[in-house]
């Protein structure tokens, strides 16, 4: 068979060119002092000392293996087994046997996490809680922060992974319960081609090419594609279309000097989904009689129902970007590494918020409650980095250091209706139980002029060390010095009503790893993260003095244990933690927010991946999260022993296949999440119920060319909300079955 055999990894290590001059304002020393200490280690590193760089980082051995053994990020050094933090990876093995498509789909393997719903015309996307905090602007490619809030696809992808617990030093501002780096395909010296052909239960189907050429002794080209269309299964009327491709050259391969150059382009046409709304009467008064058993909690209605407007609600998205990466190796220890990216994401946005008229005297939902969303979200970065591995006096080092540039805008135009009749000819109320998805809609919507617009800049300089004192110890750090500059116009009438604010932020990250035994580890890790003001570059101005607050500060402290057993096959992480943030922001009263709210996440986490027996392969987590918010003030001060929003204290997820010989393979899962609460709040919390869905796979290949697989997804057909929003809830996937034919050549 010709398949494509990921390697989960751009080569080796990095520094950049300098593609950008440094502003003036921002000091040097921070990049000095840590290209200064990699540059010392160097020169006292005799040449029989020196240490052969890995060829890869992050792999997958196999496009059969369950079981990574490195991080998808160059700055985490070591093998996951002696990394001294929690990193879960699902390799394309694993999204292959289990039929994922997206990121919220894969995430899935991952307990622990929660998807949120979008609020105020934020898309519903990929918007995701994480050991209790927000992640929704901590999704990374190829270690570069990713823009804009929409929903991923997978068919770029050879790996995703999920690091949790505080990594600010790692990744900058965010990353507060943990950080999710999307490990994407590149060109390898091999012919190969990958073609599939998708059809589901909901009439819907998804090709996909997947091919690499190889053009001479260390150039090759890889192209990726996919289109695809069709309804969501369990949600009248809602409906996907996609249409994608991305390309990777590479040249030098094998070679000391390597430069790859990638690009994608893709385009979504949807029927956006708001979900049903929550019975919520805010605690003012009791509602009707016939929804009073179901006041914070969803109502008695067929999870299919669908509350918008098929003649109105509409979601268009042109993502694309530009990425070249150029890596050296200056000697087998020490690799310089410059990448740059360019990329873009617009996103046009109409889509039907559903709320009662008033749960309190009728079980009418509006219809009129429309959100607009016509925004572009641009990013230039540029990252430059310094990778060796050394040995003085007798000591091991494994350092990165390195510089970040980064300009990030975000822009959105007002979109109004421009029909002044409009109102007249669309009915404004719809039946609860009975919903009519298609009222005549005589309206048209168009930019009035008005626009928004925000930029954020970022210099950061970081480094890193990994100190091998022995068979037995060793011992990590890292720094991360960053300078976050924004300006927010926040008024589409007046141009000139900004707000700005400027955080200088030091992140830190420090963990001990102790080896009993070769396949055996225990660790210790602790680490910082910030939450700005300004973290996603827009701010609220309900609080004239949020822009000048300090930025949130949150630690976290890990202790736990990995293994490799049966051969060093399966990997088991066990471990325990707890997240502090010692001064989250909470309303004062009087439209001031102060830093002196507390809030506290601790837990236990379990994970297993790998193989179990020859052909038998598992990849499972638990998560218990026992979340509270210790001190509020304020109109806040109820909340105090509350647990965070969207933080199930139990979680977990399993799957596992079966080789049953060299043409059958069956796989099973499970997936369970606990209560979970979209608010705080005692009086305005909404419960979501704990659910439990069960997935099933069986493939077969007829020859070394021609394999088919046939996947089922909530085989209960479980009624379930899935992502948890504030006025509303999206219900999850019913029952879906597909089959996939792919053709290796």
């Amino acid at each position: 068979m010709s398949r494509i055999t990921p390697t989960h990894a751009s080569s080796t290590r990095l520094i950049q060119p300098k593609l950008t001059a440094k502003p003036a304002s921002y000091g040097v020393r921070p990049s000095a002092f840590a290209l200064t200490i990699a540059a010392a280690i160097a020169a006292n590193s005799h040449a029989e000392d020196v240490k052969e760089l890995p060829s890869s980082q992050a792999q997958t051995q196999t496009e059969e293996s369950y079981k990574v053994d490195k991080s998808t990020s160059f700055k985490h050094t070591q093998p996951l087994l002696d990394t001294g933090k929690t990193i879960s990876v699902i390799p394309q093995a694993v999204m292959k046997d289990r039929g994922v498509e997206s990121l919220r789909d894969a995430l899935r393997s991952v307990s622990g996490i929660t998807l949120a719903a979008g609020e105020g015309g934020a898309p519903p996307g990929d918007s995701m809680t994480i050991r209790g905090f927000s992640a929704s602007t901590d999704i990374f490619v190829d270690g570069v922060r990713d823009i804009a809030g929409y929903s991923r696809d997978t068919y770029n992808m050879e790996a995703v992974e999920v690091s949790k617990g505080p990594a600010s030093a790692n990744t900058g501002r965010g990353s507060t319960g943990g950080s999710i780096n999307l490990l994407t395909k590149s060109a390898k010296l091999q012919d190969a081609s990958d073609i599939g052909l998708r059809l589901g239960s909901e009439g819907d189907y998804r090709a996909t090419v997947d091919t690499n050429k190889q053009l001479g002794d260390s150039s090759a080209l890889r192209v990726n594609i996919v289109t695809e269309d069709g309804e969501v299964a369990g949600r009248d009327e809602v409906e996907n279309s996609k249409s994608a491709v991305a390309a990777s050259f590479a040249h030098g391969l094998g070679t000391n000097a390597r430069f790859t150059v990638s690009g994608e382009y893709q385009k979504q046409e949807n029927l956006p989904d708001y979900g049903i709304p929550w019975v919520s009467s805010n605690g003012s008064s009791d509602p009707v009689a016939e929804l009073a058993d179901y006041e914070g909690k969803a109502p008695p209605v067929d999870f299919s129902n669908f509350y918008g407007n098929v003649y109105r609600d509409y979601e268009d998205i042109e993502a694309q970007s530009l990425t070249a990466k150029y890596e050296y190796d200056l000697s087998s220890s020490t690799t310089l590494r410059a990448l740059g990216r360019v990329g873009s994401v617009a996103r046009e946005t109409i889509v039907t918020a559903p709320r009662f008229v008033s749960v309190t005297t009728s079980t009418d939902v509006r219809l009129s409650d429309e959100k607009t969303r016509d925004t572009k979200d641009s990013l230039e970065v540029v990252q430059f980095d310094l990778i060796g591995n050394y040995i003085t006096g007798g000591v091991t080092h494994d350092v990165v250091a390195g510089v970040e540039i980064s300009s990030e805008t975000f822009k959105r135009w007002n979109l109004v209706d421009v029909v002044d009749d409009n109102l007249d000819s669309t009915p404004e109320l719809i039946d609860l139980y009975n919903p009519d998805n298609h009222v005549p809609f005589t309206g048209r919507y168009a930019r009035d002029g008005g626009s928004t617009e925000a930029v954020g800049d970022t210099l950061a300089f970081y480094v890193f060390d990994t100190v091998t004192l022995n068979e037995k110890w060793k011992v990590s750090a890292g720094l991360r010095s960053d300078s976050f500059e924004t300006e927010y116009q926040y008024s589409s009438d007046d141009p000139s009503a900004k707000l700005s604010s400027s955080d200088d932020l030091l992140s830190w990250n420090f963990s001990a790893v102790y080896k009993p035994k070769p396949n055996g580890t225990i660790y210790f890790g602790v680490g910082n993260s910030f939450n700005p003001s300004a973290e996603g570059l827009t701010m609220s101005t309900r609080t004239p003095n949020l822009s000048e607050l300090d930025a949130e500060e949150t630690t976290s402290y890990e202790i736990g244990t990995k293994w490799e057993l049966l051969d060093s096959q399966l990997l088991l992480q066990t471990a325990l933690f707890l997240s502090e943030k010692s001064n989250a922001r909470t309303d004062a009263g009087e439209s001031l927010d102060v830093l002196n709210g507390e809030q506290e996440v601790k837990g236990l986490e379990i994970n297993a991946t790998g193989l179990l027996s020859e052909g038998w392969s598992i990849i499972a987590s638990y998560s218990y999260q026992d979340s509270e918010i210790t001190y509020a003030e304020g109109s806040e001060v109820v909340q105090i022993g509350q647990a965070l929003p969207r933080t199930p204290k139990h979680s977990f997820s399993v799957w596992s296949s079966y080789e049953f010989n060299s043409q059958w393979n069956g796989g099973v899962g499970a997936q369970y999440q606990g209560d979970r609460s979209n608010s705080a709040s005692p009086a305005s919390a909404e419960i979501a119920e704990s659910y439990t869905t069960i997935d099933a796979m069986l493939a077969y290949r007829l020859n070394s060319q021609l394999s088919f697989q046939l996947n089922a997804s909530n085989l209960t057909d479980e009624e379930y909300v899935d992502q948890v929003g504030g006025g509303h809830f999206i219900p999850g996937q019913g029952r879906y079955v597909r089959v996939n034919a792919v053709y290796s050549f």
